[in-house]
């Protein structure tokens, strides 16, 4: 049996996502307002710089004349950050510029694609970054044929780390050390073994990293041994699976299929969490619904996940996200939710009950 490992490809990609969202949420207001630019970088880049222009001529006849300049060496930051020669693995650009007396200028590039859209306000809009990280969270797919297998995590949809393991050669001793019986007898050894190799350096990435999602990709035959094997903690795991064989060394196609359907279970499971916030708002259990009560919650420390629907208005989306990064809440962000909608488009997950928050502590024993 012979396993070979591929470093890191650009490293934890959600992690710095993570670092980012937290910057911006918590940069203070400095008076001078901050362009939010989000770019799809799959459309031409004169289109893209052409609607950038479009929106900037009405957004700053919308500032007093003495905040237009520090707007326009905002804009041309960002059109010089367009600009750059992004390679063509790369499908979204989010840049958020400053200028006048405190300046700030951050680019983030990722291989999923964003909206093309702008902003203008006080502080930066982290909800589409919020988005992009619930969306493309990470998980790991694995590529099975008869001879080889390769153990991809994905974050963001990007490959960051890759374990490719694969069998012995026996064909070259076929005749000369092994007889067609031995041959067989060695051949079924060698693939129980490279079955359990695998589910080793499965078992061994999606504990080190915390990965909740597994991905499996193959001809049938050769994903059912592999499943049949892994513990059932990890078969829980299973969020999809593709039987399709990689054509030949490119394995591009399987890769865009494992993160369709990846965001297709994240979608899913998004529905799941607001039928369990529709529970507890039924029976009065750990949840509030509503922008001003889910404020509160936060506020009180009382929450331990918001969901919050990407339709609700902008400056309540953007309070809430920014709220719930700074007490480090997980987020869930659901789309064309009727039931979360019909609550104001936001609710939180509590971990008690906010009327304990109202009582005396003197009072509790009488």
């Amino acid at each position: 049996m012979k396993s070979k490992a591929i470093s890191k490809r650009q490293g934890n990609h959600m992690q710095q996502l993570r670092r980012h969202i937290s910057a911006l949420a918590t940069l203070p207001e400095s008076g001078e307002p901050v362009i939010s630019a989000f770019f799809d970088l799959r459309s031409p880049r004169e289109t893209l710089r052409t609607a950038l222009e479009i929106w900037a001529i009405a957004a700053r006849h919308t500032l007093e004349k003495k905040d237009r300049p520090s707007f326009d060496q905002s804009k041309s930051e960002i059109l010089m950050t367009l600009g750059q020669s992004w390679t063509e693995e790369m499908q979204g650009l989010a840049v958020f510029a400053r200028g006048g007396e405190h300046p700030m200028l951050l680019a983030l590039p990722f291989q999923a694609a964003m909206e093309t859209h702008f902003d203008l306000s006080a502080r930066p809009v982290i909800f589409p970054l919020v988005q992009l990280k619930d969306r493309f969270h990470r998980f790991v797919l694995v590529i099975c044929t008869e001879e080889r297998s390769r153990i991809m995590e994905l974050s963001l949809g990007a490959v960051t780390e890759e374990i490719i393991s694969a069998k012995e050669e026996l064909c070259a001793r076929l005749g000369r050390q092994l007889s067609k019986e031995h041959y067989h007898q060695r051949r079924e050894e060698d693939t129980k073994r490279f079955v359990r190799d695998q589910v080793q350096i499965i078992t061994n990435l999606m504990a080190q990293r915390g990965h909740n999602h597994l991905i499996l990709a193959g001809h049938p035959r050769h994903l059912s041994p592999l499943r049949e094997q892994l513990p059932k903690h990890l078969q829980s795991r299973i969020v999809g699976s593709l039987f399709h064989a990689p054509n030949g060394h490119d394995c591009s196609p399987l890769v865009d299929q494992a993160i369709d359907a990846f965001v297709r279970a994240e979608q899913e499971e998004s529905r799941t969490t607001v039928e369990r916030l529709h529970e507890q708002i039924r029976r009065q259990g750990l949840a509030v619904v509503g922008v001003h009560a889910c404020r509160d919650a936060i506020a009180a420390g009382a929450v331990s996940q918001l969901v919050i629907a990407e339709e609700i208005p902008h400056a309540d989306r953007e309070e809430l996200v920014r709220l719930a990064t700074l007490h480090d809440l997980p987020i869930e962000v659901c789309e064309q939710d009727e039931l979360l909608l019909s609550h104001g488009g936001c609710g939180c997950l509590l971990r008690f009950r906010m009327e304990y928050l109202a009582a005396d502590p003197l009072d509790l024993g009488h």
